[in-house]
């Protein structure tokens, strides 16, 4: 599986990443970016298998849904108390049960 996060400037979102790897090493086939909003226009989203924004820009949602829909790509916004606890777990269960959806 490999998965996008879309942050507001892909700071914070990289220190949930590396959680997400460390978190997951056991896993495989298991690959997660980040990258900031303000690079929307340049994603190429046919290379994900699914994609989460962080909670600050939750507002992009329907632009990104609109851009992955047609490629069958599953786009969520992350949970707001995982994001801010940095609970990898939990997101890594969010994504994973959305990856389940495209299936």
């Amino acid at each position: 599986m490999k998965g996008l996060v879309i942050c507001q400037f892909a700071i914070t979102s990289k220190n949930m990443i590396t959680k997400i790897k460390q978190y997951a090493q056991q896993k495989e086939n298991l690959e997660v970016e980040c990258t900031s909003v303000s690079e929307i226009s340049e994603i190429n989203f046919e290379d994900y298998d699914v994609v989460l924004l962080a909670p600050q820009i939750r507002h992009y949602l329907k632009n990104v849904e609109d851009k992955c829909k047609p490629l069958g790509i599953p786009v969520s916004s992350i949970d707001v108390v995982a994001y801010g606890l940095s609970d990898a777990q939990k997101v890594l269960t969010q994504m994973e049960k959305l990856y389940e959806t495209k299936k």
